[in-house]
């Protein structure tokens, strides 16, 4: 079990100095943005802002093992790695990836399953992934947003500060919700309904934390992943 004094404790403390950008394409198309809008207050109001997500393997860590053509990613011990080749963009410490597809200008929902010790949230796409980038796991700088289960209770995470959520048992599913021209960050457990002492069949919500911030760039969605863990990329109930 993770030491949870610490924000994410297995990726390495990272020399301070200038934080190296990752280029990014010069112009993007940004969708259209309907304003006025009343926030969330139901899954089937957060289905509604549904995004199909594919993660990329290009930003894996090495000891992240990618599969089911991008939908799940997992982690066994650290000494089995994935033969890959070192890029720019690829986390060198830190047991993360991060999706292909970001929020910019626009809203987005999705649901990831765990097991394990994982952390679920996102970065900017500009975030630090290398080591002299200083601290890159989610939640542990001013770039990034992640909530995990620790064994005991849930845990948020915000540029090194950490909070502790009690009140809720664990959850399986995670819903994470952004809206990226407001600056909000939903993190929700994703539960069945029960009716009768039976479930119905039909799912529904509960909102573990919120994060507001002025999010400056593209969100992307991504995983910290510990020792044998996964996580898989839910599909939209049709």
């Amino acid at each position: 079990m993770p030491n949870t004094n610490r924000i994410i404790s297995e990726t390495r403390k990272a020399e301070k100095g200038k934080k190296a950008k990752v280029v990014k394409t010069p112009t993007e198309k940004i969708p259209g943005y309907e304003t006025n809008i009343p926030e969330p207050k139901c899954r089937a109001d957060l289905i509604k802002y549904w995004i199909n997500l594919s993660l990329d393997d290009k930003t894996a860590n090495k000891m992240l093992w990618i599969t089911e053509g991008g939908a799940k990613v997992a982690r066994m011990t650290d000494n089995l790695t994935c033969p890959v080749l070192d890029r720019p963009e690829r986390y060198e410490y830190a047991p993360q990836v991060l999706c292909k597809e970001g929020i910019l200008g626009s809203r987005g929902y999705w649901e990831m399953e765990y097991s394990g010790w994982v952390v679920i949230g996102v970065a900017y796409e500009g975030a630090g992934r290398r080591n002299k980038d200083g601290p890159c796991g989610l939640g542990e700088n001013e770039e990034s947003w992640g909530l995990g289960w620790s064994g005991s209770s849930y845990h948020a995470w915000h540029n090194g500060r950490i909070t502790q959520i009690v009140e809720l048992p664990r959850c399986s599913t995670i819903g994470v919700y952004v809206d990226q021209p407001v600056g909000v960050i939903d993190f929700y457990a994703v539960e069945d309904v029960i009716e009768g002492g039976e479930r119905n069949g039909k799912k529904e919500v509960k909102l573990l934390k919120q994060f507001k911030s002025s999010l400056k760039e593209k969100m992307m969605p991504g995983l910290w992943v510990g020792t044998n863990s996964d996580c898989v990329i839910k599909k939209k109930e049709e």
